[in-house]
Formats: C-alpha cells, sequence, structure tokens
C-alpha cells in the first residue's frame, strides 16, 4: 500500500477516478512484495526462472531476456523458437496489482545440454511485423512524407526501410508497447506525465551523458536541382503587301495593281520561304488575286487564286531548353548557432525529367506532320512532384535537427514498483541532485528472485531549445524565375522588289520579301536582265542563351525551434 492505495493502481501519489492530477509526482515508496509470472507459448514457467531483463529504446524492439530450468522429461529443442512469451510483474497488496510487462516472441533460445538451463531472448519482431505489411498500410500507420527522389523507389525494397524513410520525416518514433502492438510516441508530448521528487531514485544512481558538440546538428542545409526541358515556342509576324496595291487590300488593290500588273508570290512559295528556315506557319490571312471576272468593263481572266497581292501570317519556332530549378533551402537554430557555432549537416536531391519529348515537340509545330496530335504526355514541369519533394526533404532536415538537439541524456535508477506507469513518449521532470525534463528514449528493468531487486532504469533525452525561439512554417519556396537575355528582333513588315524596267533598281540577292518582275516591261527595260521570282523570309536568331541549359535560384532560410528542457546540475 502507499497513500492508502495499491501500489500502480492508480498512478502513484494520484487519485483514483477521473480526476487525475496533471503530473504524477512520485515520491519516496515503501518497500514491496513482489513476484512474476513467466508464461512460454502459454505454459506458466516462473516457477523454474530467476527473474528477468527487459530493455528497449522509443526506436525499435522491446528485448527480455530470462533463463529456464528445464525438467529431466524429454523436450524437442526445435520446438521452442517461435513461441509466444509474455512475463507480468505483480506487485502483492490489496488487491495485488498485475502490470504486463513484455510481450513478444522467443527468437533465440541457447540450451546447455549439462545443466539443462534454456537462455531465452524473446523480441517484439517489430521489423518482421513491417516487412509484413503492405505499402498503403505503413502510409496509414506511420504518416510522415515520402518521395522517391529524395529516397529510393518502394517497389523491390524492404518494407521495414521504407518504414524509416517515413519515419525519418517525423519528430516522433516507433516502438512496441508492453502489449506487443506498434505504437508512435511523439518526441513533444504535451505536460509532465511524472516528476520524481528528491529521493525517489535510487542513491547515486542519476548520471548524464551530454552529447559531442560535432554530433548536435544547428545548421541542415539542402541543395535540391530540379532539370526539366522547357518547351518553348518563339513566334514572328510578318506582314506582306505589294506595293501596287496602294496599300489597300480590297478590291480597289487589285484594280490598282491590275493597271500596271506584275508577277506575283503565290500561297506555296511563302509557305515554303517559312518552312525552309525552320519556322512554321501558325496562323495565315492572304490576299488574293481574285479569280476570273469576265464583267469587268475590261474583263479580267485568271484560274489560279493562289496568287497573292498581299498575306499577313505568323511563323513559329519550337526548340527544348533544359532548365534547372535551384533550390538553397537552410534549416538553423539560430540561439544555437549563436552559442557554440555552426555544426552543419548537408543533403542533396536531385529531379530530373527524360528527354523522349524533345524531338516531338520541337517537330510538332508543323500542322502537315499529321503523326503529332497530343502533346499531353511530355514531361512538363510537374509541380506536385516537385513539392512532394520539397516537403519531405525538408521535414527530414528539420527532424535531423531536433533529433541531434535531444543527444543529451540524462538516467537514473527506481524501485520497479514505483514507476510502473512509466513509458516511452511520456516527458519526465527529476529532482534529484540533477534537475532535469525530457522525453522518455530509454528503458531498462532488471527482476532478480535470488537477490530481490527489481529497478528500472530511465533514460531521458533533454532537448537543447530555447523558451521564446520562434520556428517559421517550412512552406515550399517560391518557384525561381528563368530570366532571358533580349534577343535580336526583326521588321515584320516585308519589302518587294520589282525588275524588269529601266526604273527599277540593281537586283539585290540579300533583301527578303518578294522579287518579280512587271508584266509589260518599258523600252529600255526590254533589255534588262530579269528579276528571279522569290520569296524569302528573314527569321530572327534563336540565342545561344536560349538554348543552353539555364538555371534560375531560389534561396530561402527558416528557422528551427527545438523544444526547450531543463537540465542543471
Amino acid at each position: 500500500m502507499l497513500n492508502a492505495y495499491p501500489l500502480n493502481s492508480v498512478p502513484l501519489n494520484g487519485l483514483p477516478g477521473s480526476a487525475l492530477p496533471e503530473t504524477v509526482v512520485i515520491e519516496p515508496g515503501d518497500s514491496f512484495v513482489w513476484s512474476l509470472v513467466i508464461k512460454v507459448g502459454g505454459e506458466d514457467v516462473s516457477a523454474a526462472c530467476q527473474g528477468y531483463s527487459v530493455s528497449g529504446s522509443e526506436d525499435g524492439d522491446l528485448v527480455a531476456a530470462f533463463t529456464w530450468q528445464l525438467g529431466p522429461e524429454p523436450v524437442d529443442l526445435r520446438s521452442f523458437a517461435g513461441r509466444s512469451v509474455t512475463i507480468d510483474f505483480v506487485v502483492h497488496g490489496d488487491p495485488d496489482v498485475v502490470d504486463r510487462r513484455f510481450t513478444g516472441e522467443l527468437v533465440e533460445p541457447e540450451f546447455d545440454v549439462l545443466t539443462r538451463l534454456l537462455s531465452c531472448q524473446a523480441t517484439t519482431r517489430l521489423e518482421d511485423a513491417f516487412e509484413a505489411k503492405e505499402h498503403a498500410e505503413i502510409d496509414a500507420f506511420v504518416a510522415g512524407r515520402w518521395s522517391a527522389d529524395v529516397f529510393e523507389e518502394r517497389e523491390g525494397r524492404s518494407r521495414w526501410d521504407y518504414t524509416l524513410e517515413r519515419l525519418s520525416t517525423r519528430d516522433a518514433s516507433l516502438s512496441v508497447g508492453r502489449d506487443g502492438v506498434p505504437r508512435i510516441t511523439s518526441w513533444s508530448p504535451a505536460g509532465v506525465a511524472f516528476e520524481f521528487a528528491q529521493g525517489s531514485a535510487i542513491y547515486e544512481s542519476a548520471d548524464v551523458a551530454l552529447g559531442k558538440l560535432s554530433d548536435t546538428v544547428n545548421v541542415f542545409e539542402i541543395e535540391l536541382d530540379y532539370r526539366y526541358s522547357r518547351y518553348r515556342q518563339r513566334n514572328q509576324f510578318y506582314s506582306w503587301l505589294h506595293p501596287g496595291t496602294g496599300g489597300n487590300t480590297s478590291f480597289d488593290g487589285f484594280m490598282a495593281w491590275r493597271e500596271d500588273s506584275t508577277e506575283l508570290p503565290d500561297v506555296e512559295m511563302i509557305r515554303e520561304a517559312t518552312r525552309s528556315a525552320g519556322w512554321f506557319i501558325r496562323n495565315e490571312e492572304f490576299f488574293r488575286l481574285p479569280g476570273s471576272l469576265p464583267d469587268l468593263a475590261l474583263p479580267w481572266g485568271n484560274k489560279n487564286t493562289d496568287l497573292l497581292l498581299g498575306a499577313d501570317w505568323t511563323a513559329s519556332k519550337r526548340w527544348a531548353q533544359r532548365g534547372v530549378e535551384q533550390y538553397r533551402i537552410r534549416l538553423e537554430v539560430p540561439s544555437g548557432v549563436a552559442a557554440v557555432g555552426e555544426v552543419i549537416e548537408r543533403q542533396r536531391v536531385v529531379l530530373d525529367t527524360d528527354t523522349d519529348g524533345d524531338s516531338l515537340w520541337e517537330q510538332s509545330g508543323d500542322p502537315e506532320n499529321a503523326a503529332v496530335t497530343d502533346f499531353s504526355e511530355l514531361p512538363l514541369r510537374d509541380s506536385a512532384r516537385l513539392q512532394l519533394a520539397l516537403n519531405t526533404i525538408m521535414a527530414v532536415g528539420r527532424v535531423a535537427i531536433l533529433k541531434s538537439q535531444r543527444a543529451n541524456l540524462v538516467t537514473w535508477q527506481v524501485p520497479l514498483a514505483h514507476a510502473l506507469g512509466v513509458d516511452f513518449g511520456q516527458r519526465l521532470r527529476l529532482y534529484d541532485r540533477i534537475t532535469a525534463t525530457g522525453v522518455v528514449t530509454s528503458l531498462s528493468e532488471q527482476v532478480d528472485v535470488e537477490s530481490g531487486a527489481a529497478d528500472l532504469t530511465i533514460g531521458i533525452a533533454v532537448s537543447e531549445g530555447m523558451v521564446t525561439a520562434p520556428s517559421d512554417a517550412l512552406v515550399v519556396p517560391p518557384q525561381p524565375i528563368f530570366v532571358d537575355d533580349p534577343g535580336p528582333s526583326i521588321s515584320p513588315t516585308l519589302p518587294t522588289q520589282i525588275g524588269w524596267r529601266s526604273t527599277a533598281p540593281e537586283y539585290d540577292e540579300e533583301l527578303e520579301g518578294f522579287s518579280g518582275n512587271y508584266s509589260v516591261p518599258d523600252a529600255a527595260g526590254d533589255t534588262m536582265e530579269r528579276y528571279p521570282r522569290r520569296f524569302a523570309v528573314p527569321t530572327p536568331e534563336i540565342i545561344a542563351q536560349w538554348r543552353d541549359e539555364v538555371t534560375a535560384e531560389s534561396a530561402v532560410t527558416y528557422r528551427i525551434a527545438p523544444p526547450a528542457d531543463t537540465l542543471e546540475i
């Protein structure tokens, strides 16, 4: 009995029912009488055992060890591995308190033929349990974040490794309860579950192990490069109008041209001139020479309506350029940096898209390329993939900092019956030569029937945060903007040169636009060389900076505030 209640029938020094104090204070307690119930495969073997040990950490299995004195009857040693094991610690009182300390399976029995002692080791087989789960089950249980770009493709790999990858994005641990059921425990529980008052710990058992400065990471630098194809297109507008129309694109323009007619380009000449320059016509509007008009005062006959007096069209060129979005993210604990300088950990992530669609894009501008009809499968910028990778690696960095900042370990021993309720994921406070607060990360109990000792060693992680330190939300940094150098421009208005007249200038083969001749030369022009009938289209240069791989950077710093624990000696 303790404080009028049996040991551990309610939280020590607490009250029964729902009116429980927020923090249970454990004072120096009375002595107690205890016994064990150890069962293997459902068989009670307690009388043949002299005690047990159970140890574990906030990450991983509980491990139990005990020695079982087998009787003289024959046994099949091969049948022991895999048998269920349960261990109960019984505190005798009014009434007795039975507390489950371990639930697992026998994994490494060792038999001594001479003494007939079976040394038993049992675990909770956490890894095996998760190897047997489907990915969806792991996702639902562990939660967290996961990206194949940060880790690896999950198919064909260990499910346990996948579990740990997801866990690495959470400030939490995966362990197994004393009932053998896996559970997630937070590194930042609300409130203090137990307070150990002066004298409650076993004499001179308290100890402090400080984390190494080189392991206390206070800066996590992330380099994430996202490389993909930028599917680019430049449009160029062109306009050509025969000067003989007087600038008129109506019927009056035709009549003006007819008064002193010339050769004309046709639709195919303009299209071919554009294509031969490596560009494709996207939009076109033609001022066509009218067909035969016999009702005019001076009848007009024409069978080729593809001849043009003018044209407006837009030409396009498509190309693929490799772009790299560079994200430079710094996670830091400002107070830690100010106190001891930078202790840096770095990680680099590269996202890359294939280039299988590049040639498809470059060819797709040609309306005559009938094979290219659907561009939905082109590997465009994948915002969802990028955001997942960024959120995942930032979560990994944050957890790495929080984990390293809780590297200080305080341990002490108490009588097991006084602290049966202590478990992983609880925040404890110790007042016994050392004043410390922290979250339980290790538990180890030793129970010996011969000596009567039943002790529990508690380990808490003490985090080095500051109470007033701010913490930033880890949001995806803004997308960096690619800045293009200015490129050359050309005049959209194309000139015309007409020959076979004495007044015509010398033919300029470098001059773009239309070249042709008057239908009827003047007297002197009849002896002159005729201009070639052709159409040439100038195209603006696609400069190297628009084609070569281009980078753009987004840099951001986020403050991380670890929980603030106390550690005073």
